[in-house]
């Protein structure tokens, strides 16, 4: 079958050079290198070629092309993903939406806003702020990730917790079908039930079903008043208590509660080659009110803060400025950066669980990878069990690092299901987590996926070997 298409590539190349033009079809490895990976150092491979359209009908036509001639096609974004999701494993052509990067509409009467998928996430938080709306899905890329791949990945962030997931915003997609027709369903409508939810279908797919090329989401009003707390702990297992004591109390939403190990703080300040304002102690939350009344915020922050004090908190620090903000989250802000710092690899992966039980996961990682001998660090989302992994190269023999890194990753994996979680919160499955799916969902879930995917795709070309297997 490769072998097929493989001999249909420079018919392709030519078409497409029609469509997009000669310069936007990129065919040398040395140009084409970038689109062979993303943030994930394990996932790698080449495309045979990159095409970078700049509208819908050129999408259309790009993938009607590659469906005539059987050749696969990966829809990519600005590449941040963290499990292979937009890597071409197979070959084929890379369909990057690099070029699409506009704000086609802020419509502040409707508070809707529709975009092109290539637009930086953080460039749209921006546009919607300075017309005093929000758009609250926040992942930790998001001054370098797309909207559209925010889409593929259904991504959330540290506002998930009050605000919801990309999957809440989205009103209406536009969407190029593996055959090249295009789709458009919804738009500047808060309800909808005329037939099947069509784009929650491919929210979250991975590019599996299609690429999308404009997005419809919904606004909300900015929140004028906030106040950041971060709050230390002895002990993560009562740091976990407080986070439960504070959900459960009345007339209290926190719009962020983030977390981080001792040995995350440890590395954040080797990185900035100085202590930070404030000890390192086993846990530390940091937790964001937010409201649209200065006096609300301050009094919910008050209570946030007896409560932590009362579980058995160390200190707790409040920040109402920009400057004091900046100094609480700096720590957290750079971790990802202070590890690649102190390791030449490091492998970020996130599952989830039921936040009253990050303790045990915790626990468990820490065993894991103490008996491996293979260093960790511990970051995410307390509020709705969010748990990301830094685990560190960092010294480590490339021959006992091959040997040990797959079966930590996978115990990892299984000790999250044990603790009725899912081995994906928010990076998705793409490539590298497709080992695990048969023990994360049963044989009905798996085989509904597959019809699912068969229906739209029944080719099998867009984005093959992600998502699900066959």
């Amino acid at each position: 079958m490769a072998s097929e298409w493989k001999r249909n590539i420079p018919k392709a190349r030519e078409s497409l050079m029609e469509i997009v033009g000669e310069s936007h079809v990129l065919c040398e490895d040395t140009l084409m290198e970038p689109y062979s990976h993303d943030e994930s150092p394990v996932v790698k491979a080449m495309p045979d070629l990159v095409v970078r359209p700049e509208s819908a009908q050129e999408v259309s036509r790009v993938v009607k092309t590659c469906a005539e001639l059987g050749v696969p096609v990966v829809p990519r974004g600005l590449g941040t993903g963290l499990t292979g999701g937009s890597v071409p494993t197979f070959g084929g052509v890379v369909v990057s939406l690099e070029r699409m990067n506009s704000v086609v509409e802020i419509d502040e009467v409707n508070m809707m806003a529709v975009v092109q998928p290539g637009i930086i996430t953080g460039e749209f938080h921006k546009a919607v702020q300075a017309r005093g709306l929000m758009y609250p899905p926040d992942p930790a890329s998001l001054d370098s990730c797309s909207l559209g791949g925010n889409v593929a990945e259904n991504a959330g962030g540290p506002h998930t917790l009050k605000y919801g997931v990309t999957r809440n915003y989205v009103t209406g997609l536009e969407v190029v079908l593996p055959s090249g027709k295009i789709l458009r369903y919804g738009g500047k409508v808060l309800k909808n039930s005329t037939g099947y939810d069509l784009p929650h279908i491919f929210i979250g797919s991975e590019g599996t079903f299609g690429i999308v090329t404009q997005v419809t989401t919904k606004l909300i009003p900015l929140p004028p008043a906030s106040i950041d707390l971060l709050v230390m702990f002895s002990d993560f297992e009562v740091a976990a208590q407080a986070v439960t004591k504070v959900m459960q109390a009345k007339r209290i939403l926190p719009a962020v509660v983030e977390f981080m190990d001792r040995e995350s703080v440890l590395c954040s300040q080797r990185a900035l080659g100085k202590d930070l304002p404030f000890k390192p102690d086993e846990a530390q939350l940091l937790i964001q009110i937010d409201g649209y009344s200065q006096d609300s915020v301050d009094a919910q922050a008050e209570a946030v803060g007896e409560i932590c004090v009362q579980i058995g908190a160390q200190d707790v620090l409040a920040a109402t400025s920009q400057q004091d903000r900046d100094r609480l989250w700096k720590a957290r802000r750079i971790i990802i950066e202070a590890a690649k710092a102190e390791s030449a690899r490091v492998e970020l992966q996130d599952v989830v669980v039921p936040r009253s039980r990050i303790p045990e996961l915790l626990m468990g990682a820490r065993e894991i990878c103490s008996k491996a001998e293979v260093p960790l660090l511990c970051i995410g989302h307390a509020g709705d069990g969010n748990v990301h992994f830094l685990i560190l190269k960092k010294g480590i023999p490339d021959d006992r690092w091959e040997a040990t890194f797959p079966a930590v990753m996978a115990e990892l994996m299984f000790l999250a299901l044990r603790l009725d979680g899912a081995i994906a919160g928010e990076h998705g499955i793409g490539t590298y987590k497709l080992q695990y799916l048969d023990r994360a969902l049963g044989n009905a879930e798996l085989e509904m996926m597959r019809r699912v995917k068969t229906a739209i795709d029944p080719q099998n070309i867009m984005n093959p070997g992600k998502a699900i297997s066959f």
